[in-house]
């Protein structure tokens, strides 16, 4: 008989994880109550294409059909965003075990990004981005997402907001099938054992772009918890932006960093949206806010990965 390890809700997103009797977990993702839309498993030309792409140490794990949504069976259980936040205790040596499954996950994404896109129509800006494109625009939303609208114009201004939705618009010289939404949070790491395989859930945002996008997506989350995570916490920024240049290190193609950095503070701007609209206002938002002029500036002028490089 299986059981229920975790759930959690925001307004956007319902994640219910169970044990099955194998050993497996089950993550069965439902709509949350503010989210438009269902979840659906991806169309069948793009589920095969992610299914032909060779993975290593990390794998691609694509959904099956659930009552109100979509389920993945995956071997371990926490993610990677479990480790940083420090809600699993203390996990020895933390900093080996995430960049081991980041170097991996280079790999994946770049085997992903090899993979051609199929004839189908596929998203041109991931979902992420429109919601952040959204909100930029009309400064409305659930809970919070008016009020980090307002605060937003006072802290960051007007001039920093009109860079930042221009470059919601995902241009690049390549155009590769992406995971659109990958995440610590849905990032199981790999094992001590070589052998014991970590997991990348993938499907639901699936799109088409620049390889900077997924990497730069993964790295924001990186700045946040280096820039504005939990204090004290597991890892320290030096930490996090070692892990950022594992994770560039190991990706086997050409990138440019500079879009790879804006894409990185897209990420963590969507984030704080996200949290204002889909739990709501929290004073610590302030902080982020001011925290953020920082990095659009430093991503401005292409020195935020830089400057993690040389801390």
């Amino acid at each position: 008989m299986s059981r229920v390890i975790t759930s959690f809700a925001t307004g956007y997103l319902r994640t219910t994880v169970t044990r099955d009797d194998d050993g497996t977990y089950l993550w069965t993702r439902r709509p949350g109550a503010d989210r438009n839309g269902q979840i659906r498993v991806p169309h069948p030309l793009l589920h095969a294409a992610v299914a032909s792409a060779p993975t290593g140490r990390v794998a691609l794990t694509l959904p099956e059909p659930a009552e109100g949504g979509v389920t993945y069976r995956v071997r371990r259980f926490p993610p990677v965003a479990t480790l940083f936040l420090g809600l699993a205790g203390e996990v020895p040596e933390l900093m080996r075990v995430a960049g081991d499954t980041l170097a991996a996950t280079a790999l994946t994404l770049a085997a992903l990004h090899a993979v051609p896109v199929p004839d189908v129509e596929v998203a041109a800006v991931p979902v992420g981005v429109r919601r952040l494109l959204n909100w930029l625009r009309g400064g409305r939303g659930p809970r919070g997402a008016a009020e980090l609208h307002r605060r937003a114009h006072v802290v960051l201004g007007r001039d920093r907001l009109d860079l930042v939705e221009s470059w919601c618009a995902i241009v690049g010289g390549r155009r590769v099938l992406l995971h659109g939404a990958p995440g610590h949070g849905i990032l199981l790491p790999v094992g001590d054992d070589p052998a014991d395989a970590g997991a990348l859930l993938i499907g639901e945002d699936l799109a088409a772009g620049p390889p900077e996008f997924d990497l730069g997506w993964l790295i924001g989350e990186l700045v946040e918890f280096g820039h504005a995570g939990v204090k004290p916490g597991p890892l320290g920024r030096a930490d996090y932006d070692a892990l950022v240049h594992r994770l560039l290190d190991a990706y086997p193609a050409p990138l440019d960093r500079a879009a790879v950095g804006r894409v990185a503070l897209l990420r963590f701007l969507t984030h704080t949206h996200d949290f204002s609209a889909y739990m709501g206002w929290h004073d610590t938002l302030d902080d982020y806010l001011s925290v953020l002029a920082g990095v659009i500036d430093a991503a401005t002028d292409g020195r935020l990965l830089l400057e993690t490089s040389h801390r």
